[in-house]
């Protein structure tokens, strides 16, 4: 016997499908569905990925290495990536010419204020798969080198710790961009590119005088 069939896909969108099947045959409406489920099979929840991790606040903390007080701001985002923007930095991050500043920078999750969660462990366990930038704009010449990163267990750059190195000629304004790059879809190999994923993302305002 001929069967007829007529499938009509009206509408596609964000994973979401709507399906209109004329069809005498439940098994071959069985057959697409099992293919749809398979073609969309991406649970964020499965226990074999690695997903990026919720990061609300991103505190740095820079500290003169001749000694003197430690320079510490945060700036938060409670809701992540989403379309909430990040609150201004807590603490105004004013360096002086011709000293050098040991970093460090911490990831936390504070959506439960009774539960907070320091990320920046995930991300030392998982040292291989992460790796921290860190992009100067503006000052003069202020640097964070490459060599005062700290490694993962493979060498390869990390960067929860660093040196920013203030020249004795800058001045004025500037920013630090701190980007936490995910490497879970592709290798981390020498750690000098971004991943295309990304766990934070926040510019710190800075002044030199």
């Amino acid at each position: 016997m001929r069967r007829s069939w007529d499938f009509a896909i009206q509408t596609i969108f964000t994973g979401v499908f709507e399906v209109n099947i004329r069809t005498r045959s439940i098994v071959g409406s069985a057959l697409v569905l099992s293919t749809v489920l398979a073609a969309c099979n991406d649970d964020p929840t499965d226990p074999d990925g690695n997903d990026q991790e919720l990061i609300t606040s991103v505190e740095l903390t820079l500290t003169p290495v001749g000694g003197g007080a430690a320079i510490v701001s945060t700036i938060n985002d409670p809701d992540g990536f989403g379309p909430q923007d990040p609150s201004d930095q807590d603490a105004d991050i004013v360096l002086t010419p011709g000293v050098t500043y040991t970093g460090s920078v911490r990831f936390l999750d504070e959506q439960d204020p009774d539960d907070v969660e320091d990320v920046t462990e995930e991300v030392r366990d998982e040292d291989d798969e992460h790796r921290v930038f860190y992009t100067v704009f503006g000052g003069g010449a202020i640097e964070v080198p490459l060599g005062s990163l700290d490694l993962d267990r493979n060498g390869v750059p990390l960067g929860l710790t660093f040196q920013l190195v203030v020249g004795a000629g800058a001045a004025g304004d500037g920013q630090l961009r701190v980007l936490l790059s995910h490497f879970d879809d592709e290798p981390k190999g020498n750690g000098l590119t971004p991943s295309d994923e990304t766990d934070a993302d926040v510019t710190f305002d800075f002044s030199v005088t």
